[in-house]
């Protein structure tokens, strides 16, 4: 592995952090464009409203992954092991980040900061990460090598044209021979595959293409959360790279906010699991995703915040308030688990509406299935 891949996974946690690095305040008018509805008699006992979900063989405590967000470089093993312990004490998915730095280095300090994830977590399901781009640049059996050897349930192939596009030693080819190099990874490993973006929203095209060669489960992280263009932007003036700089300032509203990304998933695969990413960074969007069809929901920047601000306990504190708060919401829809509030009726404004229909998306058809 590169000096510069190792500096660059620790640059991208520190911008990471800087609020001006999200796309949140852009997603605040779809959000007002879709409502819960309340029920004056829920009908069950806020007792009795269960968070519990399966997932990947586990049996988690709430619908929740905390998102891979690092490894690779000595300075994350400790912030991969605090993750492990906190997700495991909280009983939710983790994801790692990326493991192309290990891929490209098998050294023992770089393997250490990705398996010191499972050491620490052995009760929860635990994600592995590539770029899809990097199918056309190692052997499936390297990778499959790779992955095994840091004990993951699943792997996370992610898609990041955008970022690729804007960061300084990007790949932005992303051809459709890939899809055929997927399909033979999928033959190499025996765990499933997730396919994911990093921040600006599968399409329902997207989603189908890798459905027809058997992806299930689908991360949606849509243009509402951490914006990697403008992390990228930010390296790249670094850099003085002035021409990616004004690109990322281009395109710095581009991608799918993340309800609008869960609709299209839920349209387009509706038999397969999809997690919504990308700004689910409080109760009340968990339980907007989740009524719009998502079977759990992601979560990275406010997790990376509390264990940067006060270590595992600051981080178990916002999953308590988050959890209290999807149990609140669904015991006021009615909804005694998280199937059923996938279920619940929701208020769908005409902006969005009016998009579904552009999109040829049947609205009654999408209604009927988005429960599962």
């Amino acid at each position: 592995m590169s000096s510069s891949t190792m500096c660059r996974k620790v640059e991208h946690i520190e911008l990471a952090l800087i609020d001006e690095m999200t796309y949140e305040n852009n997603c605040s008018s779809i959000y007002s464009d879709i409502m819960l509805v309340h029920q004056a008699f829920p009908g069950v006992s806020f007792r009795e409203v269960k968070l519990t979900t399966n997932f990947l063989r586990y049996s988690l405590e709430a619908p929740i992954v905390i998102e891979g967000m690092t490894g690779g470089h000595p300075a994350t093993a400790e912030i991969n092991e605090k993750l492990a312990l906190l997700a495991s004490k909280a009983g939710v998915a983790l994801g790692i980040g990326s493991q192309r730095a290990l891929i490209e280095n098998r050294s023992e300090e770089v393997f250490k900061t990705y398996k010191i994830v499972r050491d620490a977590a052995r009760d929860i399901p635990v994600i592995g990460n590539i770029g899809i781009t990097i199918l056309g640049k190692y052997s499936y059996s390297k990778i499959a090598e790779v992955i095994s050897s840091i004990d993951v349930d699943a792997l996370a192939v992610h898609l990041n044209p955008a970022q690729e596009l804007i960061q300084p030693e990007g790949d932005a080819s992303f051809t459709q021979d890939l899809l055929s190099k997927l399909a033979d990874l999928r033959k190499e490993i025996a765990i499933p595959i997730i396919v994911k973006e990093v921040g600006t929203g599968l399409s329902m095209e997207v989603a189908e293409a890798f459905a027809k060669i058997g992806i299930e489960i689908f991360d949606v992280a849509g243009a509402c959360g951490t914006s990697w263009i403008k992390i990228e932007g930010a390296r790249a003036r670094r850099a003085r790279d002035l021409l990616r700089a004004a690109l990322a300032e281009e395109l710095s509203s581009w991608g799918i906010p993340t309800p609008i990304s869960v609709i299209e998933c839920r349209y387009a695969v509706p038999r397969s699991i999809v997690i919504a990413s990308g700004g689910v960074w409080s109760s009340y969007k968990a339980a907007v995703n989740i009524a719009l069809g998502a079977d759990l929901v992601g979560i990275a920047r406010p997790i990376l915040k509390a264990l940067f601000n006060g270590g595992i306990e600051k981080g178990l504190e916002y999953l308590r308030l988050f959890t209290e708060g999807l149990k609140a919401l669904m015991f006021l829809t009615g909804s005694s688990n998280v199937l059923e509030l996938k279920r619940k009726p929701v208020y769908i404004g005409s902006r969005i509406l009016s998009y579904m229909r552009s999109r040829g998306i049947d609205i009654d058809a999408y209604l009927a299935n988005k429960g599962g």
